[in-house]
């Protein structure tokens, strides 16, 4: 019996796993948060644990739950399935997720994400000159992702405003549901809209580099609309002879 390859397989055999089964909390210590970063009570192990609650400036993510698949380090990767939250409280954030890192970067399958919009629209700080309330889900379906150049490699998706309402001076609109496909376009992300819904946007988007933006299509609210959506459309321009308005929109 060779005892000096045995011996070293061993003992690195034992580190990994000291690393592994050592205290979750432990770990995250040694990690720089960034300041709007802030993480409840840790519990488990590096293998499998549990963050009771994590904030993201001020955005609160419950019972954030993963677990490492061993497997994976057989193919020089790094894989952990992902939970936050439970699906039965729809007023809360969910998510469901397999993600993966290695020599072929980032990548995420079969996963969901469900985030409320109520508490995200203040967080976007829309350049409006009035506030915006809105009401609903924001829903991703994740088949396949790849990191790429300067975004992806491969994407394969669906994002939808499940319940989708804004509210109005007269009141709450309801915008039913509005669907988008996503896709990788030249390592750029590509966002079409699905037709049916009462706004009948459609319009595809590209993000590229550094954010960079570029939007195109057309709308044409449907006619049970309330006024003030109708009126709102002469800023955005005239209507061709279909009653449709042009959307272009680009990043400086």
């Amino acid at each position: 019996m060779n005892y000096k390859k045995i011996i070293p397989a061993a003992i690195g055999l034992y580190l990994v796993f000291l690393v592994v089964l050592a205290p979750a909390a432990w770990w995250l210590k040694l990690v720089p948060l960034p300041a709007q970063v802030q993480l409840g009570p840790v519990t488990g192990t590096l293998w499998q644990g549990q963050v009771q609650a994590v904030s993201l400036n001020g955005y609160v993510l419950p019972q954030v739950n993963w677990q490492l698949k061993p497997w994976a380090f057989l193919m020089g990767k790094v894989a952990l399935d992902l939970d936050i939250g439970q699906i039965r409280q729809t007023t809360s954030p969910y998510a469901k997720a397999q993600l993966s890192y290695g020599f072929s970067g980032f990548e995420l399958e079969s996963s969901q994400l469900r985030l409320p919009v109520e508490p995200i629209i203040p967080l976007l700080k829309l350049p409006l000159p009035f506030q915006v309330a809105a009401s609903g889900n924001m829903l991703l379906n994740i088949q396949k992702f790849s990191m790429g150049k300067p975004w992806c490699e491969q994407l394969s998706g669906k994002a939808s405003w499940l319940e989708a309402k804004f509210q109005a001076p007269s009141g709450w609109i309801d915008l039913k549901a509005i669907d988008v496909n996503l896709s990788c376009e030249q390592g750029q992300l590509q966002l079409v809209t699905e037709p049916g819904n009462p706004l009948a946007l459609n319009v595809t988007a590209l993000i590229g580099e550094q954010g960079k933006y570029q939007l195109n299509g057309t709308m044409k609210p449907d006619a049970s609309l309330p006024k003030e959506v109708h009126q709102a459309m002469q800023f955005v321009g005239q209507p061709d002879a279909e009653g449709r308005f042009t959307l272009k929109l680009q990043s400086r």
